[in-house]
């Protein structure tokens, strides 16, 4: 098995985070429901971007295994995301497209 590759990085509007955190699990084969959605915004209060260890990282384990990391960006509106593992390039190709999507547009 090849090593787990980070992708995918940057950031996105924060009051998109939970539909992009559905996506992202929706291209893994993941079924991401509230307890899920419960665990990565209680843990997103206490991440910083700007800090060494201010990530929270929240395992997809569907057919394509991915870990979803996110951090805070205090006192923005924006929220950082990266992606790690071994997507085949479709699921790779997708993820990049839903950043750039909800890096750029507001969901509400």
């Amino acid at each position: 098995m090849a090593d787990l590759e980070s992708f995918g990085g940057g950031w996105i509007f924060e009051e998109g985070l939970r539909p992009f955190c559905e996506t992202i699990a929706e291209f893994s084969g993941y079924e991401f429901d509230d307890l899920d959605w419960q665990a990565v915004g209680n843990a997103l209060l206490h991440t910083d971007v700007d800090e060494p260890d201010g990530w929270y990282d929240y395992p997809l384990s569907g057919r394509v295994p991915l870990t979803l990391l996110v951090a805070d960006d205090p006192g923005s509106s924006v929220v950082f995301v990266r992606v790690t593992g071994n997507p085949d390039e479709r699921t790779r190709t997708q993820i990049e497209a839903a950043l750039h999507i909800f890096s750029n547009y507001t969901v509400r």
